[in-house]
């Protein structure tokens, strides 16, 4: 078989590298090093963005939706603080509310926090008012010290049911501070709060830390849990960090031991090692030159390229020391005109293949920009220009130091063990049976295929967590005493012609003026938030209707019975006004707008899924379409959980279909360079069918889809292609010399680098199963066997499939 016109672009190009640096090896040590060493100030340089604003794609229909609506309802996402108790008296004990008042009057003092986002019993007015006034006294004015006033504030808190299940826990052992991050524009806000969630910490941690005996009302023990969408976020770019400490270091032992196996020398482990070094300096230096942040999704870039970096030397020092190994058992001298003869031979022999697999693993990853999700796009392209520095790298600095290295202390000590029976038997194993390998892979492909169509998509924050980690279990806890965690907003927008001649009055006056001046559309409101109560997902439902009578309740001096909704629009104007007297108008802008014409239906999830959150949204639209549509009110959705579960989907299915992008890209890639479309097809195949089994063995296992998981695609076709060119370039030069065993002499060859390639990047990647993040666990787990799964089709289903026309044009036995 000629070389292709493609191996003749390499030659011309990549090949000149490997070339100039066995020439000049020397000079070659010394620029690339140096060019590593002009990034390192750009680390200094690197700014993290961890938190899950950044996820976010600011112009997408549902995160500009949340953005209006937040604005024009002035909310924000809130950090919550829950003050535990384990006082006799739960949480009507003096102790508790002087540290409830401390605490809410230190955050409320926070740089860049408006004072009238922070929520607490102590910023709650009563339906009291002080002496020879009407301005309403504080729940926590004065600070109850006596058995009658903590009744008298228990009293009042019961009358206004709604802060029960949102400041006071339902069993009365906690208090809430519920404070909102700054900006007001919610996931897609650009402010750190990560930065606010340290300093809440730094607050509320040495308060709640001094609660001690039984004294007065003493705090008896007071505990605090820090919690919420914005925390789950912050803490989830913190554990990714932390776990690169852990993580990174273990990767790099485990492909030391891998090149210490494979080529039983110390200087293959030191060059492995320090191209791993320099790629991470490089990559990561170059994004603070360019102002690029480190992402959430970039947090474990570290731990992909430490184990990818190093699979091209693999494949050199396999075949470099099967070069020396080939002539007899002397070593030529160093820089001998022979050494030099067997670097460049190594080199002219495995250029090709290697610019071949970097170009396809870069693909792969680039493959990515296809996301919505900067952060994601930024992953792609980083993860390729790391992955084609460690390609400039191999062509360089490898071939140079090779020169620099005697060959006695690279030839591998038992060069024929390789050679031994076990493995030579192996090696034809393929060759045997090759129609019954092959329909045992076809058979398997379409069992496990058939478990493509069980996948799901299911993701969530708390998912990011294991069960047993503090923060999981404090957010159960919480879940568990508060109506919940997450929120979902329901906006309501009143379209029907208004005003009616009825209510036309009160515009021509300038005052309240809408349609919820209608108490039958309040009456309609109500029977949707009994709706939501009723539905398995929902803990509480707080909106006009139930602010409205609870406020009417209050007014009327809790008479039994008071809390309906005004008979009539005079009645409803006039609850207004006192609504914003007593609790002030940016609560009651918080669930109806000034004209009356929008409302607000907040629903409190405890456990923010994207199944069970899905079901919910979907019925929220049937009740809307039976329900809320004859009456013109249309429902939209706001809130973290609502942007959450607009990108979950959009970005799984990115990522899925980065899997037809990588493919395709692959494919021409090879085909062009390689000018043959075999090798384009035989490249791609195995890891297109590894990445169809994780697929179907997800689908079977019940393993989600989730925005992590879901990665696993690309980055397996990506690495998992480069074992399929490997294989069919020793096959293609193997067919070039004459070889009527070809397919064999292919595995022979290529099959221990290939075995040890994916052993290395499989381990590599199997150490994210200590990752504090679930997600990235499965993602480790589900890479690991894509490759190896990749690994095995390579050398089994193409074994056997080159042995194919040999065995059929053999004469019968």
């Amino acid at each position: 078989m000629p070389e292709s016109k493609g191996s003749r672009i390499i030659d011309r190009g990549f090949h000149r590298l490997a070339e100039g640096a066995i020439a000049r090896p020397r000079i070659a040590l010394a620029i690339l090093p140096l060019l590593t060493l002009a990034a390192l100030p750009g680390l200094l340089r690197l700014e993290l963005r961890t938190d899950g604003g950044a996820l976010v794609p600011h112009e997408d229909p549902a995160v500009v939706f949340d953005r209006e609506v937040r604005a024009h309802f002035h909310l924000h996402d809130s950090i919550v603080v829950f003050l535990m108790t384990s006082h006799p008296d739960g949480v009507y004990n003096t102790g508790t509310l002087r540290r409830l008042q401390e605490m809410t009057d230190a955050l409320k003092a926070l740089p860049d926090v408006d004072p009238e986002s922070v929520r607490s019993l102590a910023t709650e007015t009563s339906d009291r008012v002080f002496p020879g006034t009407l301005t309403f006294r504080p729940l926590l004015d004065p600070l109850p010290e006596t058995p009658q006033r903590l009744e008298r504030l228990k009293a009042d808190v019961e009358a206004a049911d709604i802060y029960t299940g949102t400041l006071v826990s339902t069993d009365l052992q906690a208090l809430t501070i519920l404070v909102g991050i700054p900006g007001g524009d919610g996931p897609s806000s650009s402010y750190d709060r990560t930065a606010l969630y340290q300093r809440v910490l730094a607050i509320v941690e040495p308060i709640a830390g001094s609660a001690g005996g039984n004294g007065n009302g003493g705090g008896n023990g007071d505990r605090v849990h820090v919690v919420g969408a914005p925390v789950a976020e912050s803490l989830l770019g913190t554990h990714i960090m932390e776990d690169n400490q852990k993580l990174v270091p273990r990767a790099m032992m485990v492909i030391a031991i891998v090149l210490w196996i494979g080529c039983r020398r110390h200087w293959g482990v030191m060059l492995g090692l320090s191209e791993v070094g320099a790629c991470l300096v490089w990559t990561f230096g170059l994004m603070g030159w360019l102002g690029v942040p480190l992402y959430l999704t970039t947090g474990i870039l570290p731990v992909i390229l430490t184990t990818i970096g190093l699979a091209d030397e693999i494949h050199i020092f396999w075949h470099y020391q099967r070069v020396l190994a080939r002539d007899g058992n002397e070593a030529p001298t160093k820089g001998s005109s022979e050494h030099r003869s067997m670097v460049r031979e190594t080199f002219h022999q495995m250029t090709p293949p290697l610019v071949l697999t970097s170009l396809t693993t870069t693909l792969g990853f680039l493959s990515f920009l296809a996301s919505p999700i900067a952060p994601v796009r930024v992953f792609g392209i980083f993860a390729g220009v790391g992955i084609l520095f460690c390609l400039v790298w191999s062509l360089t600095v490898v071939p140079a130091a090779l020169m620099l290295i005697a060959p006695e202390k690279m030839r591998h000590p038992r060069a024929g063990l390789r050679q031994s029976s076990a493995w030579q038997n192996w090696r034809t194993w393929p060759g045997r049976r090759p129609r019954l390998i092959l329909g045992l892979l076809g058979l398997a492909t379409v069992g496990l295929v058939l478990g493509v169509g069980r996948l799901v998509v299911q993701d969530g924050w708390v998912d990011g967590f294991a069960p047993r980690s503090p923060f999981r279990q404090a957010t159960d806890e919480v879940n568990a005493r508060l109506h919940g965690t997450h929120v979902l907003l329901a906006h309501l927008a009143f379209e029907g012609p208004w005003p009616t001649p009825e209510y036309a009055g009160f515009r021509e006056r300038g005052e309240f003026n809408g349609p919820l001046l209608d108490p039958s559309l309040v009456h309609t409101i109500g029977d949707f938030e009994d709706f939501l109560r009723a539905q398995p997902e929902v803990g509480g439902v707080l909106g006009p209707h139930s602010l409205m009578t609870t406020a009417r309740f209050l007014w009327k001096g809790r008479r039994p019975g008071s809390r309906e909704v005004p008979e009539g629009p005079y009645e409803v104007r006039t609850l207004m006004e006192r609504f914003d007297m007593g609790r002030g108008k940016r609560r009651r802008r918080e669930a109806i707008d000034d004209d009356l014409r929008q409302g607000i239906v907040t629903i409190f999830l405890a456990d923010a899924n994207f199944r069970d959150t899905a079901r919910l949204m979907d019925a929220i639209r049937d009740y809307e379409q039976q329900h809320l549509t004859p009456h013109n009110i249309r429902v939209g959705f706001a809130g973290d959980v609502a942007v959450s579960q607009a990108m979950i989907p959009a970005i799984v299915r990115t990522q899925v279909s980065s899997l037809v992008l990588a493919l395709v890209g692959a494919l021409a890639a090879v085909c062009l360079l390689a000018r043959s479309l075999t090798a384009g097809l035989c490249a791609v195949a195995p890891a297109f069918l590894a990445a169809l089994w994780v697929f179907g063995a997800m689908g079977w296992l019940g393993i989600p889809l989730g925005v992590a998981t879901s990665m696993f695609c690309a980055i397996t076709l990506g690495i998992g292609v480069d074992y399929g060119i490997h294989f069919f370039e020793r096959y293609r030069l193997a067919r070039a010399a004459g070889r009527g065993d070809a397919a064999q002499a292919a595995i022979g060859e290529a099959g221990p680098a290939i075995l040890a390639d994916s052993l290395a990047i499989a381990l590599g990647f199997g150490v994210l199963v200590i990752s504090q993040v679930p997600s990235n666990a499965q993602l480790g787990l589900l890479v690991a066997f894509a490759l190896a799964t990749a690994a095995l089709v390579t050398l089994v289903g193409l074994g056997a499939l080159f042995e194919l026309p040999r065995r059929a044009s053999a004469p019968a036995d």
